[in-house]
């Protein structure tokens, strides 16, 4: 057990006074103590397993993309060149198990299904924010949330063509 997972254990047991403090989620439990939060995707062309990106995870996705960038005037690509490019940074590292055939690829940007990238990054984004949620204890218990399918009436801005209209927004930007 970590120093962090220590302390708020501890604080929990010192919690039992009249003081009303907050109570620990089992999804803030589970990840303090190394467990990953993982959620399945079914898909038609497989099923993919996506973890729960923890900080160090977010800062690996942005040390991946910094390395994509080397060398290359971000000033002159688009932003949307960049959008894309956050996009299979993320995919690379939160899947966790996949169909064969994508782990045979060198990386997400190398799939030709642009609308299974975009399946499996809208996914990832409604599964960190549910976590983010369960984790302050605003969101769904544990258990509530369907964790196979791609059902769901949550429906991405996908504009004229694959990926226009994906944002970041101020949930989730990628960075800690």
């Amino acid at each position: 057990m970590n120093k962090a997972a220590k302390a708020l254990q501890d604080q929990e047991k010192n919690s039992k006074s009249s003081t009303p403090t907050m109570e620990m989620t089992d999804t803030m439990r589970k990840l303090l103590n190394g467990e990953d939060i993982l959620e399945s995707i079914e898909t038609q062309h497989g099923v993919f397993v996506i973890k729960f990106p923890r900080p160090r995870v977010l800062r690996q996705i942005q040390m991946l993309l910094s390395q994509r960038f080397v060398g290359v005037d971000l000033s002159k690509l688009p932003d949307k060149n960049i959008r894309f490019h956050e996009i299979y940074a993320t995919l690379d590292v939160v899947v966790v198990r996949a169909p064969q055939w994508w782990d045979d690829l060198d990386s997400s940007e190398d799939c030709p299904d642009d609308n299974l990238v975009m399946t499996l990054y809208r996914r990832y984004l409604r599964f960190y924010n549910r976590v983010q949620q369960e984790i302050s204890g605003t969101g769904e218990k544990p258990g509530e949330h369907d964790q196979v399918g791609t059902g769901g009436s949550e429906k991405a801005d996908v504009g004229d063509g694959p990926f226009s209209g994906v944002t970041f927004g101020s949930k989730v930007s990628g960075t800690p």
